[in-house]
């Protein structure tokens, strides 16, 4: 799920060895706690960053997300449960499994009654479908639309053609929606907070709502950008998820080595903006990893981080300038920038543990190949603007990776920005950026997430662009088309085909690694669960001994 993901020291990096990850992988440091206390108010941080919005329309970060799988509901959801479990998409604001035609082109789903908004207002089959058409509004520019867009109508929305889609369809509590071609992936985009249960009346805004009334088990009650965020119980949830503490109290941008500190000495209970990269291998050490009612916990991701390279202007529009930033970057020194736990190094888009993944090996793990690089580049990179958060992390990863530039004759400005402000900068078409460094978690565990929402030059807009190297390629895209209609084995070959061929054949990332999740909690706090379709901690289980 998720997607954007921000640099901070720790929100997920990688360490060592797939080895390391796989001792982690439902460790007891998930187990959900039978005993959980109700009530009280836990404090968490978000160091050095805020999230990008908390408008469910807009918001697609990984904090963002996190703060909503508390607060939405949604048709289909997973469950606040370990892996495998946590990993299966089931029924919430819906009855159950849709009624899908014949032609598989129409699902029509039933809603469930009994579901009431924070403000009292009940839930309806017309939220949904509200939630839907904003998400399609061309004024929202919303990220969500490229899921949609195989609905029967949405491009006229998204070309203000219409101010609905014609293929999304109320009747009494029944939200009947029609594809323009089969689409085996549609609950699990349903299953993204984009399209959780939306009030009617909520206002279309660019910019976003900040605060607004939700149907899940919490709702976002305040928010002061740049400084906090509250967080509080839905009195009116009457669903089985867990929802034990009574608020949250978030503050924003605050020091990740201080939080740190203040989290030991549990001032703080959690900070989900991460941890500080020398600080790993000492909580390791001094905590254990994974242990069962412990406070620090280690999970693998599937994730790639990588150095998009915008192909639209020179001077990453030469291919061979691409590949040449490929046989340059220095993946271990990246992967090291990140402290112990990290993850493993790569060199590919799609992450293992998707399918379609196979490792080919197709630029140096080990360390920098300049001369092949020198060569490659023959003297055609000249400035380069480089983009990077303004954590400690990010200003690291990209000092070593404006060095390694270096090394291939270019001449690297580097730019920093806070958090997830990066991908709001970036995705602005025509940015004046050369590079960038970021990285993407899975929304939903199916290739198309990574390689048609990033790589396809088909959604390109002139907003909030997922597809940050600017590729546009038209052989490229009627592969992703074709292989998006496939299903099962034929599909991941496909798809696996396809990360292959972008990579050794237009290399429009400089991927390095592949993260782990790092997280560490008080001794105030019990009920870590690490959600393993969301990617991070889930803050209904947590609880205040």
């Amino acid at each position: 799920m998720n997607r954007r993901l921000w640099l901070s020291a720790t929100a997920a990096v990688i360490g060592t060895s797939m080895l390391v990850a796989a001792a982690f992988a439902g460790a007891a440091s998930s187990k959900v706690d039978a005993h959980a206390k109700k009530g009280g108010t836990i404090k968490l941080n978000m160091s050095a960053t805020d999230v990008d919005f908390s408008d469910p329309s807009l918001a697609y970060g990984t904090i963002s997300w996190q703060i909503e799988f508390a607060t939405a509901l949604k048709l289909y959801n997973y469950p606040d449960k370990p892996k495998p479990v946590g990993g299966k998409l089931q029924p919430e604001g819906a009855v159950g499994f849709p009624v899908v035609s014949k032609d598989g082109k129409t699902y029509t789903i039933t809603v469930k009654k009994g579901f009431k908004f924070s403000d009292g207002t009940p839930v309806t089959a017309a939220n949904y479908a509200f939630a839907i058409n904003r998400s399609l509004n061309p004024v929202m520019q919303s990220p969500a639309s490229v899921f949609i867009t195989g609905i029967v109508g949405a491009q006229n929305v998204l070309d203000n053609k219409a101010k609905t889609a014609s293929g999304v369809k109320v009747k009494g509590n029944k939200l009947i929606i029609k594809l323009t071609q089969p689409d085996g992936g549609l609950l699990a985009k349903l299953g993204m907070p984009f399209f959780q249960a939306i009030k009617t009346n909520m206002a279309t805004d660019p910019k976003g709502v900040d605060a607004y009334p939700s149907a899940g088990p919490y709702y976002i009650a305040s928010r002061d950008i740049g400084r906090h965020i509250t967080v509080k119980k839905n009195k009116n949830y009457k669903g089985s998820r867990p929802a034990n503490a009574d608020e949250f109290d978030i503050s924003v941008n605050t020091n990740l080595d201080q939080s740190l500190l203040q989290v030991k000495s549990n001032q703080v209970d959690y900070d989900v903006g991460g941890l500080p990269p020398s600080a790993h291998a000492d909580l390791g050490s001094q905590y254990g990893v994974n242990k069962a009612n412990g406070q620090y916990h280690v999970n693998s991701l599937v994730e790639t981080d990588y150095v998009a390279l915008n192909t639209a202007k020179a001077p990453f529009n030469s291919v061979n300038v691409r590949k040449a930033a490929n046989f340059a970057i220095d993946r271990p020194a990246m992967l090291r920038v990140r402290g112990k736990y990290a993850g493993q190094r790569t060199d590919q888009i799609l992450p293992p543990g998707m399918g379609g993944f196979r490792n080919a090996k197709v630029y140096p793990a080990q360390g920098s190949n300049y001369t092949k690089a020198k060569a490659l580049a023959g003297g055609n990179c000249k400035n380069v603007n480089l983009w990077t958060a303004n954590s400690t992390t990010g200003q690291a990863l990209g000092q070593v990776f404006r060095y390694n530039l270096s090394q291939m004759g270019c001449n690297v400005d580097v730019k920093l920005f806070q958090g997830f402000q990066i991908y709001v900068a970036a995705g602005q078409k025509g940015a004046d950026f050369d590079a960038a460094v970021v990285g993407w978690n899975q929304d939903y565990p199916d290739p198309y997430d990574f390689l048609d929402v990033l790589l396809n030059g088909n959604n390109i807009h002139d907003n909030n662009n997922n597809n940050l190297a600017y590729f546009n390629n038209g052989s490229i895209n009627q592969k992703l088309a074709r292989a998006n209609k496939l299903v099962g084995a034929a599909r991941y070959k496909a798809y696996g085909d396809l990360d292959l061929e972008i990579t050794k054949k237009y290399a429009p990332w400089a991927s390095y690694d592949n993260r782990n999740s790092r997280e560490f909690t008080s001794a105030r706090v019990g009920g870590y669960l690490f959600q393993p379709a969301n990617a991070s901690g889930d803050l209904n289980t947590l609880f205040v001994k």
